[in-house]
């Protein structure tokens, strides 16, 4: 269970400590000789980084947008030269809101598939689930799944029911939950309590799984910390989600990882003897071995060279030179941080960046590249195009790094 977890803690520290600044902003495409090595260290699908079918984008990376009155405001969503030039934001425009109007939006920038979280559009009105799927199908996507299956929401034989006649009327083939298995952020640390959860999700699993659906996980940072149970000393230096992932039956339950709180668990948790981190591709290899792996959440960021401690080492914001709005922060775009970059532009050598990570370990269906940012919001009042304006130039970043591959081949 992860026992060759790579870099030490103490020296991980060292090298931050002499790294502030690092990670410069660069290019968002990535380099041919790298996006060739991804694609001979394996390929999704059998052939190649197959992007294009499977962009998808969760919702909560936009969801100013879905809750805005269509319309209502305008903003930038940057010019053909962004983020390459800090300046070139593009003309003002009217911005989409609303369901149907943020789908057209999405499907013309690129994206396949929609992952919700929430079937509300605030100011745009009542909307029902065939209306939502009605403007799916009129935009050209589709839905990818949801994020409203929480464990303990999901015991409820009633809610489940609905969880999967709403798959019915959609017609996406999972759903899952960035929650915690149990109540409590974090939550318990004792053994007894981490079975009764695997067991429930288990059960919960083959429910879904006899509606035709899979049942998965997309776990956050509380996930990768040890446990803490004064009867079972032997399991101090054993990650939780390890023990959860060999203690599911792979039949049952996948997982969707976010690259970002993947990362800053492994950062944030070392082992308490050693120090030395979560092996983070050795779990990604273990699920794609067991086919558990079926969809990823592709969120970027900037390594923060000396966070306080226990904290996130992460940032989803920085400073671009030359920005001319919200004071010169904006968003990371997927592709342009620490994280899609890998080392050596990230400290972590851990970290393989976006073109070969996403290339060396295979999904299984339903197959997704979901992006993401906690930060696509940006400043209702200075930077209200900013969630779609992320959108759009993380959709460019993926097709790109996906027909790359595809030239490889």
């Amino acid at each position: 269970m992860g026992t060759a977890r790579g870099i030490n803690r103490r020296a991980f520290i060292g090298v931050a400590a002499g790294a502030a600044g690092a990670a410069a902003i660069g290019p968002l495409s990535p380099g041919d000789a790298v996006a060739r090595d991804a694609h001979e260290r394996g390929a999704q699908h059998g052939g190649g980084l197959r992007v294009r079918d499977h962009l998808g984008l969760q919702q909560w990376s936009i969801r100013d947008a879905v809750t805005r009155l269509d319309g209502s405001v305008s903003g930038h969503l940057g010019g053909s030269r962004f983020p390459e030039d800090p300046t070139d934001l593009g003309p003002i425009v009217p911005l989409p809101g609303g369901f149907a109007s943020v789908f057209r939006y999405l499907a013309s920038v690129g994206y396949r598939g929609f992952e919700f979280f929430s079937f509300d559009q605030g100011a745009n009105g009542p909307i029902t689930d065939p209306q939502v799927r009605a403007a799916l199908d009129s935009a050209g996507l589709v839905a990818a799944g949801t994020h409203t299956g929480g464990l303990q929401q999901m015991l409820d034989p009633a809610y489940r029911q609905a969880q999967i006649d709403r798959a019915g009327v959609y017609g996406y083939r999972m759903i899952g939950t960035a929650g915690n298995p149990g109540p409590g952020s974090p939550p318990s640390g004792l053994l007894a309590d981490w079975q009764r959860w695997a067991d429930q999700a288990n059960t919960v699993g083959a429910a879904l799984r006899d509606a035709g659906l899979k049942y998965f996980f997309h776990p956050e940072q509380d996930w990768f910390r040890f446990f803490s149970d004064p009867a079972h000393p032997e399991l101090d230096r054993v990650h939780r989600i390890d023990w959860f992932t060999d203690h599911t039956d792979r039949r049952l339950v996948s997982f969707e990882p976010d690259t970002m709180h993947t990362l800053a668990g492994r950062a944030r948790f070392p082992d308490p003897i050693d120090g030395t981190l979560f092996d983070v591709n050795g779990w990604y290899g273990r699920l794609a071995a067991q086919r558990r792996l079926i969809a990823w959440h592709i969120k970027d960021a900037d390594r923060i060279p000396l966070p306080a401690p226990d904290a996130n080492p992460f940032s989803q914001e920085h400073v671009r030179p030359t920005f001319p709005l919200n004071g010169g922060v904006d968003v990371v775009y997927v592709g342009e941080g620490s994280i899609g970059k890998g080392h050596p532009a990230d400290i972590d050598p851990a970290i393989l960046g976006f073109p070969e990570a996403l290339g060396r370990f295979r999904l299984s269906r339903p197959g997704w590249f979901h992006t993401e940012s906690d930060a696509g919001p940006g400043s209702a009042a200075t930077d209200p195009g900013r969630s779609l304006r992320w959108s759009k130039i993380s959709a460019r970043y993926m097709l790109s790094l996906g027909a790359r591959h595809s030239r490889a081949a």
